[in-house]
C-alpha cells in the first residue's frame, strides 16, 4: 500500500477502503481532476488494517464490510499473516462481525458458509491474551468497562471493543 510519503497509515488504509468501493469511508471528493483510487488487494488491507495499533471508530466499522464484501480473498495468506503478527483474534472477531453482517440478506449463502469455515479455522489459533481491536491507547478506566460490557463476539474472541452488529448497519 505505497503512497504519498508523508501519509499516515490508517489514511492510506481508508484510501484503499474507498479504492476497493467501502460505503462507509472517505470524505465528499470535489477535486475532480484527480486519478481514480488505485485497488488495493482486499487481503493486504485487511491485514494492514488489524495490524495498525490506531484507527477510528469509522474505519474499523468498515473491516466487516470488506470481509463480506471480498469474501473469497486469500484467506490462507491471511490466516497466515495475522498468525505471524498474532492478531489472529481481531481477524476472527472481524470475520465473526462480517457473518453477522450477511446474515441481514437472502442470498449471502456461500459468503456466510466460507466465513463460517474462516472462523473456524481461526478459532483452531485463537490467543487467550487479551488485545484491542486497533486501539493501543485505550485507557484502563475504557479498558475496564469494555471487559464487563463488551458484546459475544468480542467476548470470544478476547477483544476489548464496543463494536457490534448493530453499528456496522
Amino acid at each position: 500500500m505505497a503512497g504519498r510519503k508523508g501519509k499516515s497509515r490508517a489514511a492510506a488504509i481508508e484510501e484503499a477502503l474507498m479504492g476497493l468501493g467501502c460505503p462507509f469511508v472517505g470524505q465528499l471528493r470535489l477535486d475532480f481532476d484527480e486519478e481514480p483510487m488505485p485497488r488495493q488487494d482486499p487481503a493486504v488491507v485487511l491485514l494492514a488494517a488489524i495490524a495498525c495499533e490506531d484507527l477510528e471508530p469509522r474505519i474499523l466499522r468498515a473491516l466487516p464490510w470488506l470481509a463480506l464484501e471480498y469474501y473469497d480473498l486469500d484467506w490462507n495468506w491471511a490466516i497466515k499473516e495475522a498468525r505471524r503478527r498474532q492478531k489472529q483474534n481481531r481477524l476472527g472477531f472481524v470475520v465473526s462481525m462480517a457473518q453477522q453482517l450477511g446474515a441481514r440478506n437472502y442470498g449471502n449463502e456461500e459468503r456466510l458458509a466460507i466465513l463460517a469455515e474462516i472462523e473456524e479455522k481461526l478459532f483452531e489459533y485463537r490467543l487467550e491474551t487479551e488485545d484491542t481491536l486497533c486501539q493501543q491507547g485505550m485507557a484502563e478506566g475504557s479498558k475496564r468497562w469494555l471487559r464487563e460490557n463488551r458484546g459475544r463476539e468480542a467476548r470470544l474472541w478476547n477483544i476489548l471493543t464496543d463494536l457490534e452488529e448493530e453499528a456496522i448497519r
